[in-house]
């Protein structure tokens, strides 16, 4: 009895195994295909939003606007090119430096016409004006072309001539004096310098008589002391008497000076006027001694 009894339970053992080992495959293949159906619905279901999402919007959205923002540069470039295309050829008269030119011009007129501009100019006139006249009248600069005022002055020194003084002070002896060479110059020089300004020394004045004989200057019998000059003179000269509107003058290097013991009597009205001041070089800048 026992026997049969545990017979029978293991056989409704089996059975109860087999029954759930069945059931167990048969869940296990619905999992499988209720997953599948599922996993295939979720995928419709994603597409389907991502479809209909913003971000897909925005990104059509975007490309869109990229798609017009080249239209646009392509129309604005376009429109640039024909502006270009359509610009006139420049011509005589459209010359840019003519333009500028009449820009200037009429800008010079307005300020002239403005009373700023004829209060400036005015000014400026009257300043040119004042130093020309200054320079024709009163003083004007000279330059030392040659050695014949050796030691006194050297080649290139500039000095200063006053034209006043002579109206009331007549120029003396040893006056250094810059003057239009005399006619008869012309007939020991080339033509080119036949009319160049001259610098010499006043030795004699009207009246005097003068004379120059073994290395020595007498006027009116008496010896002249020249501590000025560069050497004594090698050669006689006089004795003449200087004739009533004239002097008679001398370079300071005597041995290498063309000058009136050669072609004569200086009239006085060929004067400029009296060197009296040497202002350049600098390290030689001194009054001009008489």
């Amino acid at each position: 009895m026992t026997t049969k009894k545990a017979t029978m339970v293991m056989v409704m053992t089996m059975a109860i195994m087999g029954e759930a080992l069945a059931f167990n495959l048969d869940a296990s293949s619905m999992l499988q295909h209720t997953g599948a159906r599922s996993m295939k619905k979720g995928r419709r279901a994603m597409l389907e939003k991502l479809r209909g999402s913003p971000r897909l919007g925005s990104v059509r959205m975007c490309q869109d606007e990229g798609r017009s923002v080249d239209e646009d540069r392509k129309q604005d470039a376009l429109r640039k090119l024909a502006a270009v295309d359509s610009k006139p050829s420049l011509g005589k008269k459209d010359d840019p430096d003519k333009d500028a030119d009449s820009s200037v011009i009429d800008g010079l007129i307005k300020w002239f016409k403005s009373d700023e501009g004829r209060e400036e100019a005015l000014q400026w006139t009257i300043t040119f004006v004042i130093a020309i006249s200054f320079r024709v009248f009163v003083v004007e600069p000279r330059y030392i072309p040659s050695l014949s005022m050796f030691p006194t002055f050297h080649v290139g020194d500039m000095l200063a001539v006053e034209k006043i003084t002579h109206y009331f002070r007549p120029y003396q002896r040893d006056d250094v004096v810059v003057f239009r060479a005399p006619p008869a110059f012309a007939d020991y020089v080339d033509e080119s310098k036949a009319n160049e300004d001259l610098i010499k020394r006043i030795i004699a004045v009207e009246g005097d008589t003068i004379k120059i004989t073994k290395g020595k200057v007498y006027i009116n019998e008496q010896e002249v002391k020249e501590p000025f000059i560069n050497g004594p003179p090698n050669y006689d000269f006089g004795p003449v008497t200087v004739p009533a509107g004239c002097v008679l003058v001398l370079g300071d290097n005597r041995n290498a000076s063309l000058d009136s013991h050669i072609w004569g009597f200086l009239p006085k009205e060929n004067i400029i006027g009296r060197a009296v001041f040497k202002y350049w070089p600098l390290n030689r800048v001194s009054l001009v001694q008489s």
